[in-house]
C-alpha cells in the first residue's frame, strides 16, 4: 500500500468509527432519535421514537422552498440484504408526516430513505440509524 493509500485508509477508518460512535450514542436508550440533512430543495428532520428492533413510529418535517405533494420511508438494512415494505406517511400538519407501525426486523445499522415528492420531480434523503 502506497503512502497516498494508506492515508486515504487511515481517515476513511477514523470517519467510520466516529460515525459510529455518534449513533451508538444516539440510539442508546429508550429515547427517540432526530436526524437532519437537506436536499437541493428541502430540508427534512427525522424522528424515530423508538430505535428498537419491532415496529416503531417515524415522523417527518419537510421544509423548503416548494410545497410537498408526498413523503414515503423506505427502510432498509443493505449490508445484509434487507429491505422492508415502504411506508407511507399521514399529514401531521404543516410540513409533518407520520408512519405508524414501520417494521425494523432486528438489530444493527439501517438506513431510513425519506423520498420526498414535489411538483418538480422526487429526493431522496438517507438517514443512518443504529437500531439496538
Amino acid at each position: 500500500m502506497t503512502r497516498p493509500q494508506w492515508i486515504v485508509a487511515l481517515v476513511a477508518t477514523v470517519a467510520v468509527v466516529a460515525g459510529a460512535v455518534a449513533l451508538l450514542t444516539a440510539g442508546s436508550g429508550d429515547a427517540g432519535v432526530a436526524l437532519s440533512s437537506s436536499t437541493s430543495r428541502h430540508s427534512v428532520r427525522l424522528v424515530v421514537d423508538s430505535p428498537r428492533a419491532g415496529t416503531t413510529a417515524i415522523d417527518v418535517e419537510v421544509t423548503g422552498e416548494s410545497s410537498v405533494d408526498g413523503v414515503r420511508i423506505e427502510p432498509a438494512m443493505p449490508h445484509m440484504g434487507h429491505a422492508v415494505r415502504p411506508a407511507t406517511t399521514a399529514p401531521a400538519g404543516r410540513g409533518r408526516y407520520r408512519a405508524e407501525n414501520v417494521l425494523l426486523e432486528m438489530s444493527g445499522q439501517w438506513e431510513i430513505t425519506v423520498v420526498v415528492e414535489d411538483a418538480r420531480g422526487t429526493e431522496r434523503v438517507i438517514f443512518p440509524l443504529l437500531v439496538s
